[in-house]
């Protein structure tokens, strides 16, 4: 298995594309750590883990606290006995435009996809800059490489977690760190659902007729992605395969972000 002895650390593991990674983590070997503000989904996660022979730590909370970041990090450390991998994949949506959006809002949605993913990635390359390995995988979205209407602050978010990115492959390559930005489109996710959701509501009409249109007009492969389809790509830019990838932006889109 390609990752027997490592430790894997996964925001928003509680469900769609955290959970389906952390649960492709383990089937490879790793010992996973999950943060996330949903105990019950994360627990979930833990069980299916588990069942398969698995070891999986579980920590309640929200990323966009220095608090929880600084503790479930040390914790995994502690408990799991190191930190190798980092997939940084916990955010949240708010559909409005710039006119309806409050500064709460706007703070809301900052904090926790972009300071979060920061705090994160900051308390963990420390550690792996002073082992000399690690690979810091961020979730920035499809949102992050486009614009998308009724969404102000969730794409400015995903386009900043972009940049941190490089920043971070540029600073400490030579200290064996590495970094890289999945761009995941479309995908059959709680977020999406929401996402589409609130939409539809916008315009009079259910969210998986608005989601239908959508792939149907601007996708290429004339889908909606998978959990496990993105979880393979986080995995592969993890191992040994991707060992001279860094600094990347990947998108996992069916084509979506080829033409637009």
């Amino acid at each position: 298995m390609r990752f027997d002895g490592k430790t894997a650390y996964i925001t928003g593991g509680g469900s769609g594309i955290g959970r389906a990674t952390a649960i492709a983590f383990a089937a490879e070997g790793a010992s996973v750590a999950i943060v996330d503000i949903d105990f019950e989904g994360a627990d979930g996660t833990r069980k299916a883990i588990e069942d398969a022979g698995g070891k999986c730590l579980i920590i309640e909370g929200s990323i966009s606290s220095s608090a929880v970041v600084d503790n479930s990090i040390k914790d995994t450390i502690k408990k799991l006995g190191g930190l190798d991998f980092v997939f940084n994949n916990a955010g949240c949506e708010f559909v409005a435009p710039l006119l309806e959006t409050t500064d709460s809002q706007w703070d809301e949605v900052i904090d926790t996809n972009l300071k979060g993913t920061f705090m994160v990635a900051r308390q963990a390359a420390e550690h792996m800059v002073r082992t000399g390995f690690g690979v810091i995988i961020n979730n920035a979205s499809d949102a992050g490489l486009r614009g998308i209407r009724l969404n102000a602050a969730y794409s400015t978010s995903k386009a900043g977690i972009i940049h941190l990115t490089k920043s971070i492959a540029l600073d400490y390559g030579a200290a064996g760190v590495r970094c890289n930005c999945i761009c995941p489109g479309c995908i059959r996710t709680p977020l999406c659902e929401r996402f589409n959701r609130e939409v539809g509501a916008r315009k009079g009409k259910p969210g998986e007729e608005v989601l239908d249109a959508f792939v149907k007009a601007n996708i290429p492969m004339q889908r909606v992605g998978l959990p496990e389809e993105v979880a393979s790509v986080v995995l592969f830019l993890c191992s040994d395969d991707a060992r001279y990838v860094s600094g990347a932006t990947i998108p996992i889109d069916g084509g979506l972000t080829a033409g637009m």
